[in-house]
């Protein structure tokens, strides 16, 4: 089938495309977001909707990041598309919110989607995710143990947010922009395994590619149909919580005598965080004890019994997390958090060594340099850092005070320490004696979400 005809037929069973009005375009210059500014603009001449470009600079990659959002300007100015910048401190609010520069980012580009679509009174924003896409996320979200949640992919609409390109492929993208000549551009480190995303895109979809050729596709399929199962079982569960709880507090007895996949939608929505099914089971098995009170932690705050009530309480903004020892070899999580560290030995490689430091969630130390047991944890008082590249010597709480950290999430921070001191802080930079070049025998240590939608 045609390219534009699958997003039209896909658009239209799910009310994508208005009548009239305006549909905003996020553009980055790439390729799958080329293809959906160009197939927007050619369906919008019957349709009577109207486009224009929105794109977000996250200045992640210096000189390229500028010269995509170059790129996009140019590409609507010569066909006549209001096209809207904005450029945003990916790092620093990494740092300040305590998340991934993955998430981080993702915050600070929908954000802008968001103020972009209300200041031009959009009716859409529309995204260009594809069948690809869809299928490495539900690839994603199985390495991590999701349930029907995270394995329905991505969502094909989400309040204005569309996603009329869920059916395309990337191969059909390809030929499409071939067939217009349109350019894209291509960002280098999505050709590096520094991502997890990236990893399965190199190296586990060619194998399931090579055994079904439609395998994205069939991916797809699957997912729209756990997607069903899971709208409606989170139906069944804001049902159940608006007659039988008051947002905080529920009946122990009667949540234990709900279905299962119903029993566990209630707790995580009265949590109000992405907990693990370990977490659920927690919950249930304070259900079931005989005494009449007790306590757990969840990563959200705390859950305790009153006689026969569940009650759960969630903290202000603050706090800070349980510290974690990493071994070579072994990996870590931090639940507080949302993320997972893993440690390994690596040669450095001059080709990759610099970004991927750069990058501030995954980290190579020269193994040499480190000195005893390396500790994940929150910052302490006296805490020092010579940041790569930075100006000398400085303390935490003083480095913290010039990225604009606000203190209430300076304890959600993860420092890297090892016998010595501070070896690196996430989301900021690396200590100058860490440094390494091409040859040196390394440690490398990666962060990752553990509940990341791209």
């Amino acid at each position: 089938m045609e390219l534009l005809q699958k997003i039209t037929d896909f658009a239209g069973r799910h009310g994508m495309l208005p009548p009239k009005g305006l549909v905003l375009a996020a553009v980055s210059g790439g390729a799958d977001s080329m293809c959906l500014l160009q197939a927007l603009i050619e369906l919008s001449e019957k349709a009577g909707f109207t486009v224009a470009a929105a794109h977000f600079n996250h200045l992640l990659r210096g000189a390229e990041s500028d010269g995509d959002e170059a790129f996009v300007a140019r590409f609507c100015l010569e066909r006549g598309i209001p096209c809207h910048t904005e450029r945003g401190d990916v790092r620093g609010a990494s740092a300040a919110r305590g998340l991934g520069i993955e998430a981080a980012a993702r915050e600070l580009r929908y954000d802008f989607f968001g103020r972009t679509a209300e200041k031009t009174s959009a009716a859409r924003i529309a995204t260009a995710h594809t069948a690809d896409d869809n299928a490495e996320t539900v690839l994603l979200n199985l390495t991590r143990g999701a349930g029907a949640g995270g394995l329905s992919g991505i969502p094909p609409r989400r309040g204005k947010i569309i996603r009329p390109m869920l059916t395309v492929t990337r191969g059909e993208v390809l030929d499409f922009l071939a067939s217009r000549s349109v350019p894209f551009v291509e960002d280098a480190s999505n050709s590096l395994d520094i991502y997890n995303r990236n990893k399965i895109r190199h190296h586990v979809v060619p194998v399931l590619r090579d055994i079904n050729p439609r395998f994205a596709e069939s991916v797809a399929s699957g997912a729209a149909l756990l997607r069903e199962d899971d709208d409606y079982l989170n139906g069944l569960a804001a049902q159940y919580i608006a007659a039988h709880s008051d947002g905080a507090a529920l009946d122990a007895r009667a949540l234990l005598a709900l279905p299962r996949p119903v029993s566990g939608r209630v707790i995580r929505k009265l949590a109000g965080a992405p907990l693990s099914a370990r977490h659920v089971a927690d919950v249930l098995e304070l259900c079931a004890r005989t005494a009449p009170s007790g306590e757990i932690s969840l990563p959200s705050g705390t859950v305790h019994r009153e006689y026969g009530r569940i009650v759960f309480n969630r903290p202000p903004d603050g706090g800070d997390f349980e510290p974690v020892v990493l071994r070579a070899g072994a990996s870590a999580v931090l639940p507080e958090l949302g993320l997972a560290a893993t440690c390994r030995k690596k040669s450095c490689s001059s080709q990759n060594s610099e970004k991927i430091n750069n990058s501030f969630t995954t980290f190579l130390f020269k193994y040499a340099s480190v000195c005893g047991n390396i500790v994940i944890r929150p910052r302490k008082t006296g805490d020092k850092i010579e940041l790569f590249g930075g100006n000398g010597t400085k303390t935490l709480k003083k480095l913290f005070i010039e990225k604009r950290i606000p203190a209430r999430r300076r304890a959600l921070i993860p420092v890297i320490a090892d016998d010595n001191g501070v070896l690196a802080v996430y989301g900021i930079g690396f200590d100058v004696r860490t440094s390494c070049k091409a040859g040196d025998t390394t440690l490398e240590i990666n962060f990752k979400e553990t509940g990341h939608e791209k």
